[in-house]
């Protein structure tokens, strides 16, 4: 991951809007880039497409999107006098990510800020459906924020599979080291490479062909030879290398917690339907246990 030289914010209609943009501030700062407060508009009562749509109906549509540009200029009136470089862009969209995967590419986005959905700030919900197809369409990385309170980010956690065990992009686990070792600079953090691997007592064996599935399972010296070539590669130090034997749906929350990490670098593969549907069920576990940032960094296309 190259540093971004233009910065996405998408702003959600709800309270979490002024903790989105401020994040996206604070990253857009950090890299010198760009930032853009992007919104997408859309409500089902004046589409024109219950109805019979109208001259009426279109000046509504205009008067929702005027509204919404208006309270995205009050956040970027907020950022105006320290230096950044802020525009705003508000559109009519249906679906919601549709319209924002179109505005990351007019705008060559390098990355992505996005915010799940809280009820009053304290109380968490799973991410929501925008969330999901923005992790499998939005054409740049994304900064998914899950805590309120930011300091930097002084402690983060790349978690990778050098073994490549479900088949995923040789390169992918690289560009997520790149990327949290990018995010660690502005704020002299501390990067550490998680490997959660499967030994024979973590597999479900009542499940039908599974040994057919995951094949001979490596030794722990291979998993770890692996880690070790891939830390090398980024010239970063052994200390760094963590290995957990286990379910990485909870191994990974319960490492960041354990370690304090305010984010969590992940990478994601466009699938065919089935496989996406797996790996989908893995990564909802895990992004909804965390309680930090995550960073998620896309492979190629399967």
């Amino acid at each position: 991951m190259e540093t971004p030289a233009r910065v996405l914010a998408a702003i959600p209609p709800t309270e979490l809007a002024a903790v989105v943009a401020e994040r996206a501030a604070d990253i857009a700062r950090a890299f010198s880039a760009e930032l853009c407060l992007a919104a997408c508009v859309y409500d089902p009562y004046v589409a024109g497409e219950r109805f019979s749509d109208s001259p009426e109906l279109q000046s509504a549509r205009e008067a929702l999107v005027d509204a919404r540009r208006a309270q995205v200029d009050a956040l970027a009136d907020r950022f105006q006098t320290d230096g950044l470089s802020v525009s705003v862009a508000v559109n009519w969209a249906y679906p919601i990510y549709e319209g924002l995967v179109e505005l990351a590419e007019n705008l060559q986005a390098d990355l992505m800020v996005a915010g799940t959905f809280h009820h009053g700030l304290l109380e968490r919900w799973g991410l929501a459906n925008t969330d999901w197809q923005l992790l499998r369409h939005v054409p740049c990385p994304l900064l998914l924020i899950r805590r309120d309170v930011f300091d930097g980010y002084r402690h983060i956690l790349a978690a990778v599979d050098p073994m490549h065990a479900h088949d995923v992009d040789a390169v992918l686990d690289d560009r997520i080291v790149e990327a949290a070792t990018l995010f660690s600079g502005p704020w002299d953090g501390r990067v550490d490479v998680l490997h959660c691997y499967l030994e024979s007592e973590h597999l479900p064996m009542v499940a039908p062909g599974v040994a057919g599935y995951y094949g001979k399972l490596s030794s722990r010296d291979e998993h770890a030879r692996a880690m070790e070539k891939l830390l090398a590669r980024h010239g970063l130090d052994t200390r760094q290398m963590s290995m957990e034997a286990g379910d990485a749906r909870q191994l990974i929350p319960a490492v960041a917690k354990r370690r304090g990490s305010g984010l969590v670098g992940m990478g994601a593969v466009s699938r065919s339907r089935l496989r996406r549907l797996l790996i989908g069920s893995t990564a909802e576990s895990v992004l909804d246990g965390l309680d930090c940032d995550v960073l998620v960094v896309r492979g190629s296309a399967k």
